[in-house]
């Protein structure tokens, strides 16, 4: 009996096992990110990923957008009680809603483009010996940039480092503001920023360096 994609083999035992061939479907896509030189055909392959950066605040920015999201969605929720008791203004009722919302709105303003954490997908004897050398590192490098979510979710966005620009300059003063900020050129994501404390980058030459080679 033949088969196209398969062998039949039967032994002795009576058992029945069926050999399947590989084929061109089934190769994963990103397989060919492997072979080939093109960093824009998929992500790198390798999982190796080193932590860089924490934010000094990454902890408390967590648990203050946890508490403030949980606060607002216990006053809206006394909302609808005030109102079936029918002895409280509307005016008063609306207000208390709006006044639970605010708290978590401004801490989720606030705080929108700060970076809790900054990953690099490379191994950390690549890292170390680029920190210690930092003229001899790479000009771009696949980066995970880790942001908190209005729940206090952690939420990690992928990207290369070329396709951020620092945009720490106003167009205004010209000044350096206190924040290291990067903004996304590329779509989907394209204006989003990511804000990392200058401090921590100017105290570590491999921060540093990561920072002169993004665009300008």
């Amino acid at each position: 009996m033949l088969l196209s994609r398969g062998t039949l083999s039967i032994r002795p035992s009576c058992h029945v096992r069926f050999y399947s061939t590989p084929t061109q479907q089934s190769i994963p896509k990103k397989a060919a990110g492997a072979f080939t030189s093109n960093k824009h055909i998929s992500q790198p392959v390798s999982l190796n990923k080193t932590l860089v950066y924490i934010g000094p605040f990454a902890d408390s920015v967590q648990k203050y957008k946890m508490v403030a999201t949980l606060f607002g969605a216990c006053g809206l929720c006394a909302v609808p009680g005030l109102l079936s008791t029918g002895q409280a203004p509307v005016l008063a009722v609306a207000l208390t809603g709006v006044s639970a919302l605010i708290p978590a709105g401004f801490i989720h303003w606030y705080t929108r483009n700060l970076v809790t954490r900054l990953m690099v997908y490379d191994d950390i004897k690549t890292v170390e010996r680029e920190r210690r050398r930092p003229r001899d590192m790479k000009n771009d490098k696949w980066l995970g940039i880790e942001t908190v979510s209005l729940f206090g979710r952690l939420k990690e966005h992928n990207m290369w480092l070329q396709d951020l620009k620092d945009v720490s300059l106003t167009s205004s003063t010209q000044q350096q503001s206190k924040m290291v900020i990067w903004e996304e050129q590329k779509k989907p994501n394209k204006g989003c920023r990511y804000a990392l404390e200058r401090a921590v980058v100017e105290a570590d030459p491999y921060l540093q360096g990561l920072a002169n080679r993004c665009p300008k």
